[in-house]
């Protein structure tokens, strides 16, 4: 039977990725408690809820430079065992300086979390699967988000919201040290990869010179409107993804007036929704490609349309007045815009190359994570002017809106990959005529 271990680190990157987010969902979840406790405003919180990705960000670029210099398996084990000392170190907070002083470091941690994964996807799978893999990566950020409100607030009811971060922590630092010892940064220094196998990885791929990056490499990605288009749907995907990751479970408090145990419950829902939308998203490309489309077209298709819809649903929930349509309608649209997740990062190896995958990555995640800063703050701003999170909603979903139309202009990942291959074949004849000389 032909080997399919591939399919095996598929499901550690399912694993990171749940476990990522949900070490970074705990406090969403814990926010009501910890801003009674503390006495924080609501614009306090949404700055206290907004540090994590504004560090997160301003550290994506130099940490996909840290992710090929040490390699994914290397990476995860450091960073997801500082990752639980962080989290461990954050229950001894208890003013909004010190919670802000924890926060910064855990994102910037963080932050080599997806330049890792881009790179290890590129290594592992062949092209026509970094769809599909990159959809079943990124239901694991969907699981890791649903887990968290039921998990966290069962732990604050029956202990306290210190415990929780612990106990978070603790599985970072247990999936950790499982990587250092299971997983292979190459299939090539694999043994439990068959021949059929590496040669099925590599089928469809361009092969690239394991030398140092070329100089304007960087700029060449940079510059890429596929790069700009992918980013800006990351920018509009994150202004709905935090404001669910940071502010739903206090929306749904606060607005609605629930119970921490109900509250729990409800606050699972989008991510159940969304379960299906972000699993079905990947697979949904490789049929379009199968059945003739270009894998360029079936990726604009399925992100278009996943911003279009889910912005729509936010706007009807915003209007009406019944609970359960209104959470509802707030669900669908969060399982709309987060179905885009697997099509969008597999475009980073699939413009970038391996060369170029974790760079790609960290530039769509940098720009992409602006959104994730705006949205706590605008929502905490929204709640404390106007006792509401309608403005907050509604400006967010327009924004995306907005970047769902940038996208369909300025996609168009074919001809961006193929000036990416034109200029390392380019370098490389340049660098053997000057070796030869």
């Amino acid at each position: 039977m032909e080997s399919k271990f591939r399919w095996k680190v598929m499901g550690l990157m399912f694993l990171i990725a749940a476990v990522s987010y949900l070490d970074r969902a705990n406090l969403a979840v814990a926010a009501p408690v910890i801003r009674a406790q503390m006495e924080f405003t609501p614009s306090q919180m949404g700055f206290i809820l907004s540090a994590f990705t504004f560090a997160y960000a301003a550290a994506q670029v130099p940490a996909a430079f840290l992710a090929n210099l040490l390699g994914p398996r290397r990476c995860f084990f450091y960073f997801m065992w500082l990752w639980c000392i962080l989290l461990v170190a954050t229950t001894s907070a208890t003013t909004f300086a010190s919670w802000i002083g924890f926060r910064i470091p855990f994102g910037a941690a963080e932050a080599v979390s997806w330049p890792a994964l881009a790179l290890l996807m590129s290594k592992w799978f062949p092209r026509i699967e970094y769809s599909q893999v990159s959809s079943i990566q990124n239901l694991g950020l969907v699981i890791g988000s649903a887990v968290a409100p039921p998990l966290v607030s069962a732990i604050i009811v029956k202990a306290h919201w210190q415990a929780a971060f612990v106990a978070t922590g603790a599985m970072a630092a247990a999936l950790g040290t499982f990587i250092w010892f299971y997983l292979r940064d190459d299939p090539k220094a694999d043994s439990r990869v068959s021949s059929s196998e590496r040669e099925w990885i590599s089928h469809d791929k361009v092969v690239e010179t394991e030398s140092a990056t070329p100089a304007g490499f960087l700029k060449l990605l940079a510059t890429r409107p596929s790069v700009w288009a992918c980013a800006l749907a990351c920018f509009g995907l994150n202004l709905v993804n935090f404001l669910f990751l940071s502010w739903y479970p206090t929306y749904l408090t606060d607005t609605y007036r629930m119970s921490m145990s109900k509250m729990g419950l409800l606050a699972a829902q989008p991510y159940v929704f969304a379960i299906v939308s972000v699993a079905g998203a990947g697979w949904v490309v490789r049929r379009l490609v199968e059945a003739g489309q270009t894998t360029e077209a079936a990726t604009r298709r399925v992100i278009f349309s996943g911003l279009f819809f889910g912005t729509v649903c936010l706007f009807v929930a915003v209007s009406v007045n019944n609970l359960y349509l209104s959470v509802t309608a707030m669900s669908l649209g969060y399982a709309f815009v987060m179905s885009i997740l697997g099509p969008m990062w597999a475009m980073a190896p699939e413009i970038g190359g391996r060369r170029g995958a974790s760079i790609v990555c960290s530039i769509m995640n940098c720009v992409g994570l602006f959104g994730g800063i705006v949205s706590p703050i605008t929502m905490g701003f929204s709640f404390q002017w106007f006792q509401s999170y309608t403005p907050a909603i509604a400006c967010s979903a327009g924004v995306t809106m907005l970047c769902a139309l940038a996208f369909l202009r300025l996609f168009r990942s074919e001809s961006d990959r193929g000036k990416v291959d034109d200029f390392l074949t380019a370098t490389a004849v340049h660098r053997d005529v000057l070796h030869v000389t």
